[in-house]
Parts: structure tokens; sequence; C-alpha cells
């Protein structure tokens, strides 16, 4: 789509942060807070701009690819659209000025989040055959020619940008790279091949001198019989697989800010601790990326626990209160499936033809009733959580529908009117887990027990707040009672929890039980504390001072206990139900998800 005849003018470049507004992190642009609720869609030719802009939002991310190849290592799919650098020497950036053209000629007031994939194009992984991965396919994050060739695309890309008519669309910048945009490995293998010998030495030199390691480490004893591995060999290189991913992000991150002087906020996926449990991934040193002030921005899908189980609650797959800590915007994205989703393959089979994605995380749910309580369940999350979002209709249409786009408007009118009241949470209990404890585990169970415990945590019936370990000694003081949910007993958690004892803290700790602990065991916890209980019934409820919302795993009877008297109205569902009392009862049905303003 040409660009012409969509711009009137030329307006001003944006600014965009991340800041603290009503006690939680968000988006500010040009100085104003701005509802971070937003749409994005891989197939554009397939997407719904024009609906979700007269469903209120204004806020559109676009895939942007430097090379036109998937996501992931396989090839056996078609990419999204042409790279802008597949030639090299004579960069292209007519795909990307018409996806965002595209955006504009549906609304022209959007705001536009790039989300620019750094892959390298088939051209430079030829030239450079000592910086790809074991199967001479990828890129190595790590290597030196990586993150320089990505840094000279993303300035010249960023310079395209910023010099464009559509400079004043641009709200904010996503950086993506790795395996399925996510900052993984490709190979998923820590990169461990003859090609990271000379980036694992030169990271030895400077973190461990004097180590006498050489070569790589047997990673065949991450499959041991025993839970741990007892190799400092091993552990120094899952420590760099990890660290040197978290080193490139904040490099690439660091290049964006220059490059447009500091002007817009800038995000990364990265951090899923809490949901990828090997650390041969290399997403384990969000604290690396949490002390980087070029990152203004954490994402990550919903937890895919229990393959999306409708009854778990679909966290953040980070430590979400330590992005907060860090003054950090959370951003999630929304990938919900609704009973319009196919399968990649059945929905445009031009870009599958092997019929690959045919799992049944790829199928759609089974009716319109349930999708509305997943994505009003999903909203709610991120409401009280503070979190901005996007809704990822990854092949098209999966909200194609008047009552979904109807919700979805509601969702966005509660979400842009929330940040006028108190965002703080109430949580008064923490949730500890440990990024690096996992690198001295072997492929064994207990490397699964903090993915596994968000069970039992989303349905206690009290909020919890959860960081990584490091984080201890800066929060403890404000809460009533802590869990320790890895199962490492490392020495900053036996100091954490001995620190607890010493101050009567309640406290239980996965690497003394070397087990997840129940819903009901966390309630005894939470009353030996004193915390507040909100729901008694094997729930999941979402608290913070403005908001209440409870969805219903099982169906029956459900009370909220607001704990005191409190001014309550129900919002989305339209039933006008409001009072004031310290209790409301409600009759639910399973999955169903109800919330309510307070006052």
């Amino acid at each position: 789509m040409p660009l012409e005849g969509i711009f009137v003018k030329k307006a001003p470049p944006i600014s965009s942060r991340a800041g603290d507004f009503g006690g939680a992190p968000a988006l500010f642009v040009n100085g104003a807070p701005f509802p971070a609720a937003a749409y994005m869609t891989y197939l554009e030719e397939y997407g719904d701009w024009r609906a979700f802009a007269e469903a209120g939002y204004r806020l559109f991310s676009v895939p942007v690819l430097f090379a036109g190849r998937w996501i992931s290592a396989t090839e056996r799919f078609r990419p999204f659209h042409a790279g802008i650098f597949d030639q090299k020497d004579s960069p292209d950036f007519s795909s990307l000025d018409a996806s965002v053209a595209r955006i504009l000629a549906a609304c022209p007031e959007a705001y536009i989040i790039p989300r620019v994939n750094l892959s390298m194009p088939l051209w430079w992984v030829r030239e450079h055959p000592r910086s790809v991965d074991g199967a001479g396919v990828r890129e190595l994050l790590f290597a030196p020619e990586y993150r320089e060739t990505a840094a000279g695309m993303l300035r010249e890309t960023l310079r395209h940008i910023c010099g464009s008519p559509y400079a004043s669309h641009i709200a904010a910048l996503q950086l993506a790279g790795g395996n399925t945009e996510e900052w993984f490995h490709f190979d998923l293998r820590g990169g461990c091949c003859e090609n990271a010998v000379p980036a694992f030495h030169a990271y030895l030199e400077k973190h461990r001198p004097g180590c006498g390691f050489s070569g790589l480490p047997d990673l065949s004893l991450l499959k041991g019989a025993g839970p741990y591995h007892n190799s400092a060999h091993l552990r120094a290189y899952l420590d760099f697989a990890n660290e040197s991913v978290a080193e490139t992000v904040c490099l690439l991150c660091a290049a964006a800010k220059e490059e447009t002087g500091g002007r817009l906020a800038v995000g990364v996926f990265y951090g899923y601790s809490l949901e990828v449990a090997s650390p041969l991934y290399g997403t384990h040193a969000l604290g690396r990326v949490l002390d980087c002030e070029s990152v203004d921005f954490i994402c990550s899908p919903n937890s895919y626990i229990g393959v999306r189980d409708p009854a778990a609650d679909w966290t953040e797959m980070y430590p979400a209160d330590s992005v907060r800590l860090h003054g950090k915007l959370c951003m999630q994205e929304c990938d919900i499936r609704t009973f319009l989703t196919r399968p990649l393959y059945e929905a445009a089979p031009e870009y599958d033809p092997g019929k690959n994605l045919a799992a049944p995380i790829w199928q759609g749910l089974a009716s319109k009733e349930l999708s509305l309580d997943m994505l009003r369940k999903a909203f709610c999350r991120q409401l009280v959580k503070g979190n901005g979002f996007w809704w990822f209709d990854m092949w098209g249409g999966w909200y194609r529908d008047p009552d979904l786009m109807a919700e979805l408007g509601r969702m966005r009118a509660v979400y842009a009117a929330a940040p006028a009241g108190n965002r703080a949470g109430v949580s008064e209990i923490a949730v500890f887990t440990d990024e690096t404890a996992n690198r001295d585990l072997t492929e064994c169970g207990l490397r699964n027990l903090p993915f596994e415990q968000r069970r039992a945590l989303g349905v206690m019936g009290a909020p919890y707040d959860i960081y990584d370990l490091r984080d201890f000694g800066a929060v403890c003081g404000r809460y009533r009672a802590v869990l320790f949910a890895s199962a490492v007993p490392t020495e900053d958690l036996r100091r954490a929890a001995d620190d607890c004892r010493k101050n009567g803290i309640p406290c239980l700790s996965a690497a003394e039980s070397l087990r997840t602990f129940t819903a009901a065991e966390l309630r005894a916890l939470c009353r030996a504390a004193g915390v507040h209980i909100w729901c008694e019934t094997d729930d999941i409820v979402y608290v913070n001072e403005s908001f209440i919302a409870v969805c219903a795993v099982t169906p029956g009877e459900k009370t909220l206990r607001f704990g005191r008297v409190r001014a309550f109205r129900e919002l989305l569902s339209g039933s006008g139900l409001s009072g004031v009392s310290d209790t409301v009862r409600l009759t639910l049905r399973a999955n169903e998800t109800r919330l309510f303003a307070l006052g």
C-alpha cells in the first residue's frame, strides 16, 4: 500500500518511556500516560486493523523482518514477508512502509510499535561460517560479528523510520531475535558448538580468569541420573550461555536508544525462568537486563501451563514483580485462542504447506462462550497487575466476531480508565524463584517446581507477588509470608530463609521439601501469617486497590471477602451489580470471570 495520501503533515516525533503512575509502571507517550492495550497479527493481509480501531484501540504492533526467514530454526515455513536486508548492500524498506501504511489507512490516529526481528539473512550466514550454530543455519547470539551486524542494521532501519513521514506514529520499539523471536538460542542447546569456543573463552578470561577450562563442556552431563551435575566447567558454560544473550540484548537496546536520542521506549522478550526450565535456552539472566537503563519493558506470552488449561492462571513467564521493582513495564502477549482459531496450515496454507503446526496448542477453543471467558480472564490479569498487553491475532481472524469485538472494546475502555485510580497491589505474600538455580540441575523433575507451583498459587485465594531471589533484601520487609519456589538450596536461598525465620516471617521452601505445595498448604501459610484470604474455594482471584476479579475453576457459589466494607460495582458483564459490603456472593459456571471496581 503506498504512503501517499495517508499523511496530512509530518508531525514532530513521539517521545515515550515507562514510568510510575498510580502505583505501577505505565507507558508514557509525549509525557502523558497512554493505554498500552494493542493489537497485532503476523499475517497482515488477514488482520483486523479496522475492527480494532473501531473498538477503540489506538496502539498497534507490526512485524519487521531483517531477513525473510521463519522465526525459528526450521525452514519448512514461508516467512511472513520479505526481509529488509535479504539483498546484500540493497536494503528494501518497502515491506515496512507498506505495513505501517496498512495500519494508518485503518486508523489514522494509530500509534505503532515495530516488532523488529534482528535475525540474519542467508547471505550473512554464508559469509560468516564461524558465527553460526552447529547446524550452520542460524547466527550465534553471542557472536561479536552478529552483534556488530545486527546493531548496524538496526541503526539503518531506525534512521529510515525516524526520517519517514510516519515517524510521528512510532510510539516504542520491541527488539526481537533468536528462536521464536524470544532471544532463545536457535539450537536450544546454548549455542554449544566449536564456533562458540572463542566467545566462551573470552567470557572466562573476563569473569573466571585462571579457571583452567578449555574447550566445551559435556552437555550429556545434564542427562545424569542424580539431580545435580557437579561440573564446574558445565556450570561456567551455562552461565555464559545465559549472560551472553542478556549482554547482546542490552547492547542492541543501547544502540536503539542512541540512534533515537533516547526518545523511544525499548523492550524485549526475555527472562522466562518461570516457564522454561532448561538453562540451554539462554533466557535465565533477567537480572542483567533489568539493570540495563536502555530497556523500558519486558515481554512474554501468557503462560502455556497445561497447554493453556482454562482452569489455570496464565501468569507472566518471568518474575514480573522484579520487573516492576526495577521500574520496567510488563507487556504481555495475549495470544488467546478462540473458537475461530485454526492452525496455520488451515488458516493460510501457503505459509505452512507441510501441516507442521498441528499440536493441540494451535487448535481453537470449543465455543464462543469459552472464548469470551478466556479473553476476560487474560484481560483481568493484565488490568489488575498493571501490565500493558497486546491481543496477538497470530494468523488473523481469531477475533472476527461481533460479540468478541464488543467485549474487546469494553475491555479497552475499562483499561483506559484504570490509571485514574489507584493501581497499587495489595499482596501480602511474596514468592521467590532463582533464575540461576537450574544451571546446577540435571534434566530432573526438580527443574519444574517453579513452573508447576503456579497452579496452586493461582487458586490459593490470596494475591501474591513474584520476584527473583536477588531482590529478596529489597522487598522482604513488605510481606507477611514468603514462599521459596526454587528447588536448589543455594547459599543465597538458605540465607534468605534464615532471615525470614529470624524476623518471624512464616515461610515455606521447595528446596527443603523438594515438592510443590498445595493450595490448602499455601492458605495455611497465609493464615499463620495473618494474610487476608479473599476467596476460599480454589478459584483464581486477582486483586489490587481498585479492582477484584474472580475466575471460576469449578461451578458453584463463590464468596469474595474484602476484609472491610467496600463499595463495589461490576464491570464488563452488564449486570449492574453494585453495593456496599464486606463480601460479594456469586453463583458462577466453570471458567466464568467477573470483574468489579472497588471503592
